[in-house]
């Protein structure tokens, strides 16, 4: 798991670090939220298992999100680049059982690969989970693209150690041994409407001989598909010069509730009786000054926020990464309007969380859905001072979820935690 933190927060100083600069050309960014149906290799009660899962993607100079993986190029030259990465990986066994083992995985490692003017790129990864089980990926793949569509056959090679294959598919009680597997697939997606896209993968899994004559699988083949939509750049919006949205840093200071999402809205709030309370810190990153021709402003935001240690809780970090947008409007000063999907990484359980939990009879997960709720007010508008026009002051709702036991990249939970929070954010 360290290494999986190291690569979060690798991400987040590449973006801090990175600049935006727009001519004719966009940065790729994108968020979308769908359904992944996938087969059950295993003996079991059930044939196939559903998520519901959040996509991020960003194309940034050093640092990238692609759906279900990340990472950060540190190398980069005439083609080829060499850097850490991480991918999300789905243990699908029968639903009933996801909350009690949550095999789902965020492995990590190092990638090198050679991206080719053709629109061929091949990469060689070696990942690990948390305890050190490893495999190796040989990944090629094809990249099609039209005005309001892009397409990407591929084809895997994966190789497995002996202990990542005699966990995830000798299930620690068949000593399988060491094997290969081979993957086919196509990944794509097509315009709609301006911003809003559909979006779909499938691919195609042929197992190694050891493993499929094993005596817990009972089939060779594994059917992924993923169908979803999202929003996007919108490649025939074209700028003339750089965005009207600036980067920012926000600090903000967060205090625990155990209500839920409506009761806050409805300005029913309860206190939470420890006082439990947190810091963040996060940066935003200008990736649009529109949706839909509509004033939006849209930012790449990763976090790094500290839980505070309470009576009943040590201090802890959590990670986080979303994309986030804007509206302004005038009333009589500049207020805006927030919403933010993303990803959250917690090193610990809250209190507020496991009370929840323990309430719902549920195996906590550090990996949950993240949303942002925000208000905020131009203090310089307020004040009337030009050199203050960058700085709001605002309300968020720092919000953590298993979007209803829908995922079991989540844990297959209902329910999370919530933070109200007082912010300030600067724009440079």
């Amino acid at each position: 798991m360290k290494l999986v933190i190291a690569l979060l927060l690798l991400s987040i100083a590449g973006a801090a670090q990175a600049r935006v600069d727009y001519a004719d050309e966009q940065n790729d960014w994108g968020v979308a939220m769908g359904l992944r149906s996938a087969d059950i290799p295993f003996n079991s009660n059930e044939d196939t298992v559903n998520d519901v899962m959040p996509l991020l993607f960003y194309q940034g100079e050093h640092v990238y999100l692609d759906g279900l993986s990340g990472g950060v190029n540190l190398y980069q030259q005439d083609g080829f680049f060499a850097g850490l990465m991480g991918r999300f990986r789905f243990f699908d066994i029968d639903k009933d059982a996801q909350n009690d083992i949550q095999g789902f995985s965020l492995d990590a490692g190092g990638v090198v690969g050679w991206q080719f003017d053709s629109g061929w790129q091949t990469q060689v990864e070696v990942l690990s989970d948390s305890d050190g089980r490893v495999h190796g990926n040989w990944l090629s793949k094809y990249h099609l693209t039209g005005d309001s569509w892009d397409f990407s056959p591929y084809a895997k090679l994966r190789f497995k150690s002996s202990r990542f294959n005699n966990r995830y598919y000798g299930l620690t009680l068949d000593d399988i041994g060491a094997d290969y597997d081979i993957t086919l697939g196509a990944k794509g997606r097509y315009q709609l409407y301006k911003n809003l896209y559909a979006l779909g993968h499938v691919g195609i899994t042929r197992l190694g001989r050891d493993t499929y004559h094993s005596d817990f699988i009972n089939s060779p083949t594994q059917v992924e598909t993923y169908i979803g939509l999202g929003l996007f750049n919108d490649p025939s919006h074209k700028y003339s010069g750089a965005l009207a949205n600036d980067a920012y840093v926000r600090l903000a200071h967060g205090w625990a509730t155990p209500s839920n999402m409506g009761d806050i809205f409805k300005f029913n709030t309860e206190k939470d009786p420890y006082n439990n309370t947190m810091w963040s810190l996060f940066y935003g990153h200008p990736l649009a000054d529109n949706l839909f021709d509509w004033p939006f402003d849209v930012y790449l935001t990763p976090g790094l926020i500290h839980h505070n240690k309470s009576d009943v809780q040590d201090r802890f970090m959590e990670y986080v990464v979303a994309i986030k947008a804007y509206y302004t409007f005038t009333w009589p000063v500049r207020w805006r309007l927030g919403a933010a999907e993303g990803l959250s990484y917690s090193s610990k359980i809250s209190y507020i969380e496991q009370s929840e939990m323990d309430r719902k009879d549920y195996k906590a997960s550090k990996l949950l859905n993240y949303l942002d709720i925000s208000l905020d007010v131009n203090i310089g508008d307020i004040v009337n001072q030009a050199n203050l026009k960058g700085l709001w002051l605002g309300y968020s709702l720092h919000h953590r979820s298993g979007i209803f036991t829908s995922s079991s990249a989540f844990g297959r939970i209902k329910g999370g935690s919530n933070y109200n929070s007082l912010y300030l954010q600067w724009h440079f």
